[in-house]
């Protein structure tokens, strides 16, 4: 069972919404540069994250783990959308 982090929950929660609010104003400003923003949002998402659980002492394995499940799964779709 994933291990939680209380001390960096609230600054993830903060920084993830408010990524997701400029996220969300962005694509709907400017639909047309929809995958270049998902990428730099996930990067900005995955970067954040990490350095906040890095600052606290608190990046373990698992959170790692999921942040390269991510990144690869980020990956594929954009190898898959470049092929297209």
């Amino acid at each position: 069972m994933k291990k939680v982090h209380y001390k960096s929950l609230k600054f993830n929660t903060i920084y993830s919404l408010i990524l997701a609010i400029i996220f969300l104003i962005v694509i709907i400003a400017i639909p047309d540069i929809m995958l270049g923003v998902s990428m730099a949002f996930l990067i900005l998402y995955v970067t954040g994250n990490g350095l906040i659980h890095a600052r606290n002492n608190e990046l373990e394995r698992d959170t790692i783990v999921e942040y390269f499940v991510i990144s690869f799964i980020a990956l594929i779709i954009l190898i898959e959308t470049i092929k297209q």
